[in-house]
């Protein structure tokens, strides 16, 4: 990959970052300021509600996070762009289209779909 390539792709991978930092932050605001408990019990389940999805969307952009600053440290170490499982290298569409994926198209198609 050449030195072009990987600036925006490490430009994407930050831009990624900053994205997923605020709307944790936006979204732990609003749960914060629900936080009060008060109304019936529709809006005391509502607001438990709430909190369950915010947690459900935080654990899901955390693994989002993890994958991101992989891929920025596989950037700065020089090793980036190659599938994790075949070791070739990952098309730059791809990169582009999901800069902190970790495989191939082939690879992760088997990952997602193991044989029976």
């Amino acid at each position: 990959m050449n030195k072009k390539n990987s600036a925006e792709i490490k430009r994407l991978l930050i831009e990624k970052t900053a994205e997923l930092l605020n709307k944790t932050t936006n979204a732990q605001r609003n749960i914060d300021s629900d936080d009060t408990n008060v109304g019936d019990e529709i809006d005391i389940a509502r607001q438990n509600s709430d909190k369950e999805i915010f947690f459900e969307i935080t654990s899901s952009d955390k693994i989002t996070l993890s994958a991101v600053n992989d891929a920025l440290a596989k950037i700065e170490k020089g090793i980036y762009g190659t599938c994790e499982c075949c070791g070739k290298a990952i098309p730059l569409e791809r990169l582009k289209a999901i800069p902190w994926t970790r495989y191939c198209i082939k690879c992760q198609e088997e990952a997602e779909n193991p044989k029976r």
